[in-house]
């Protein structure tokens, strides 16, 4: 009697800590994906970002692929159109800034 009660703690214990490690996993994805997003900005100044000559906001391009209209939230790359930042297929997923622009713009 005593191993049956023995295996219903046991069982229970490990439901527990098995729920309680899915739950700390869950917690610090959302917390690290909600405190890191700004970390997750390309920068002007990266390799990438300078190769595509990438600005943040257009009224800084000066290059002669650039015609007037085009914009990182007007790409085919840019997955998020309703967004002041989004990810970026050219950036590996990165965030762009939607008033940006580089080489690499593709109309929809």
């Amino acid at each position: 009697m005593s191993d049956k009660i023995h295996d219903r703690s046991r069982r229970r214990f490990l439901r527990m800590g098995l729920a309680g490690a899915a739950t700390v996993s869950a917690a610090g994805i959302f917390i690290n994906g909600k405190a890191f997003a700004s970390e997750d900005r390309v920068s002007e100044s990266e390799p990438t970002a300078e190769a595509l000559h990438y600005k943040h906001d257009v009224a800084d391009v000066d290059h002669p692929d650039y015609s007037e209209g085009e914009v990182c939230q007007n790409c085919q790359l840019y997955t998020n159109p309703n967004g002041d930042w989004g990810p970026c297929a050219a950036f590996g997923g990165r965030l762009v800034a939607a008033n940006g622009w580089c080489t690499a713009w593709v109309g929809r």
